[in-house]
């Protein structure tokens, strides 16, 4: 970690570090501060905007929708074991 991360975890900024390997893989992460995150009414209502869209253009396809019946069956015969 530099200085400059150092400093900003004492201010209180929310930070994600995520170590890398020479492949690109993720093999570490460290969090710090991320109850310091809060989103104005603003942010959160536009945040439901693009998801709500994001859900309508997946169901509107019917092989979107199959698959995710087909996952849900799987998935809750998992459960009920």
């Amino acid at each position: 970690m530099n200085i400059t991360e150092e400093r900003n975890i004492a201010q209180g900024i929310p930070m994600i570090i995520i170590d890398l390997d020479k492949d690109h893989n993720q093999i570490s992460q460290q969090t710090y501060n991320l109850e310091n995150i809060a989103l104005s009414d603003y942010q959160m209502e536009s945040l439901a905007k693009e998801i709500l869209e994001a859900f309508k253009r997946f169901y509107s396809d019917p092989q979107n929708v199959k698959k995710f019946e087909e996952w849900k069956k799987e998935y809750d015969k998992r459960e009920l074991k």
